[in-house]
């Protein structure tokens, strides 16, 4: 594998948004269409609105702007870990679609799939409470998003991280087309059994076809630690693997994989929730 490329922060700042803490996921996005990743803050428990919240901030202006603040027909939650949530376009309109994958405490006793219309500002479900083929999930499985089957559908790709029959982390995908009932995939990968300093991510990292894996390690020996797992290799191979710029980092950081700059090379974004200078909820930035 290469030498790991996010040895250098690229953009650092503080943002418009409070320190924050477990009850809030985040995504990147170009929400507004200007070229600028926008920081998307999920709100989860604790709302004005009694629902799960969306609040926008404008990458043009370093997250010094709101761009959008709005509820969502999904009440809020008791805890932090009942759903997982993805920003990707569902229904082809070129407007980003907030996916809430709910883990537990499902009707159906499966994790089911929720998926909102961005052109509605996050009102009209474009699917509700679709059972999937996974019984619920808890903490020791992540999902991200994605086409992993080059067919224009994004996939729900399942990150089982430990107590698999592989004891290893296992990668399980199930097709959008299908509405996430059939399996394309499931297949331990290279890397061990992980735990909650653990983070995952997908993307194009060689520009081709395959999606990959990013595998981001809180707790590396001595810096937050990222592999990249290729795709075409069944999750079989490292692309990139070692230190980082960043230091080691806990349950206060979240990890996003974006196009910073438009260059085609995914950033690692890390979003320092709380403990930070700026006494804001921060966004760091490495890459090569």
């Amino acid at each position: 594998s290469r030498p790991n490329p996010f040895q250098r922060f690229k953009h650092q700042t503080g943002t418009l948004l409070h320190p924050t803490d477990g009850s809030f996921a985040f995504a990147f996005t170009d929400w507004n269409g200007d070229g600028s990743q926008d920081l998307i803050a999920i709100k989860k428990r604790g709302t004005g609105t009694g629902s799960i919240e969306v609040h926008i901030f404008s990458g043009a202006t370093n997250f010094q702007n709101l761009l959008l603040t709005t509820g969502t027909p999904l009440p809020e939650t008791a805890d932090d870990d009942t759903y997982a949530f993805a920003l990707v376009d569902w229904n082809r309109d070129g407007r980003p679609d907030l996916f809430a994958v709910q883990k537990k405490k499902t009707d159906s006793g499966t994790t089911e799939i929720n998926i909102f219309s961005g052109a509605s500002n996050f009102q009209e479900g474009l699917l509700r409470k679709v059972a999937t083929r996974l019984p619920e999930t808890d903490e020791n499985t992540d999902f991200v998003v994605a086409d992993w089957s080059g067919d224009g559908k994004p996939d729900l790709v399942a990150i089982h991280k430990r107590f698999t029959d592989t004891r290893l982390t296992e990668v399980q995908i199930l097709a959008g087309k299908s509405n996430f009932e059939d399996e394309i995939l499931r297949v331990g990968t290279r890397l061990r059994e992980t735990d909650a300093n653990w983070a995952f991510a997908a993307t194009k990292w060689q520009g081709g076809s395959s999606l990959d894996l990013v595998c981001i390690n809180r707790a590396g020996q001595s810096s937050t630690e990222v592999g990249i797992l290729s795709g075409k290799s069944l999750f079989q191979e490292f692309l990139v693997s070692g230190s980082t710029a960043l230091q080691r980092t806990d349950a206060t950081f979240d990890f996003v994989v974006a196009d910073w700059d438009g260059k085609g090379r995914p950033e690692l974004v890390a979003v320092k929730k709380s403990g930070t200078g700026t006494r804001s909820t921060e966004v760091h930035v490495l890459g090569e």
